[in-house]
């Protein structure tokens, strides 16, 4: 590796990790080859993937703060959360339809945790990069989560409409821009980069959250259309 070679620190969850979930297999799995590694090639930038399966942002800014006690080597660090934030404890939704539930982050700690760690990183000099959420897909989703035996109509009855789930996933991306735009944070708009394709739902696995390989293939893209190559003022 060169020593003027630029390096980016990631934290995130299973998006950036590359986890595709395999109808084969019955199960998540990485993606191989990992697209970093080629991105980091062609653009001449040191990744080191620190993102983590299931990871929500409370998580990450324990990870983000022992990682800066331990000193971080980069001069930026991409930021990707929400999508774990914005679920629901489903197990819970089906057995109580009429009760009152929370995500596993709400959405006003979640803007607040996003904000402390941009706070976090420029305080050591460190440039943090958001980018917003790939979009879902409800029907796959819901059967998803009831293929287990989850009560598919009790949640429906909780959800009013099943498109909710979409739509509360959204608020969290909007969520990301809005705090990117009063931070002055740079942001990588990954959604729009999905809704413009009309096969949009090809680029979404079965499970109806996480991008398929097509779908990483595209984050890739837009990474790499989205300057995050630095040029020395």
């Amino acid at each position: 590796m060169s020593k003027d070679m630029q390096k980016i620190r990631i934290f995130g969850d299973s998006i950036l990790k590359g986890v595709v979930y395999s109808e084969e297999e019955n199960r998540y799995v990485p993606l191989q080859p990992n697209g970093f590694e080629q991105l980091g090639i062609s653009l001449g930038i040191a990744f080191q993937n620190s993102a983590m399966f299931g990871c929500t942002i409370t998580k990450g800014m324990q990870l983000l703060q022992k990682a800066i006690g331990k000193g971080l080597d980069c001069t930026r660090v991409l930021l990707e959360y929400g999508g774990n934030d914005c679920d629901f404890l489903w197990d819970e939704v089906s057995a109580q339809p009429n009760g009152e539930h929370l995500p596993k982050t709400p959405l006003i700690p979640f803007g607040q945790t996003l904000k402390a760690m941009i706070a976090e990183l420029r305080s050591i000099a460190v440039e943090p990069i958001l980018m917003t959420l790939p979009p879902i897909n409800s029907d796959r989703y819901l059967d998803h989560i009831c293929r287990g035996g989850l009560d598919r109509n009790r949640i429906l009855h909780w959800l009013g409409d099943l498109y909710n789930i979409e739509r509360y996933q959204e608020l969290y991306s909007l969520r990301i821009a809005t705090v990117a735009l009063e931070t002055q944070t740079q942001l990588i708009d990954i959604r729009s980069g999905f809704l413009a394709k009309r096969n949009c739902n090809s680029l979404i696995c079965i499970d109806g959250i996480h991008p398929s390989a097509k779908g990483h293939e595209l984050i890739m893209d837009l990474l790499r259309e989205s300057h995050l190559v630095q040029v020395p003022a």
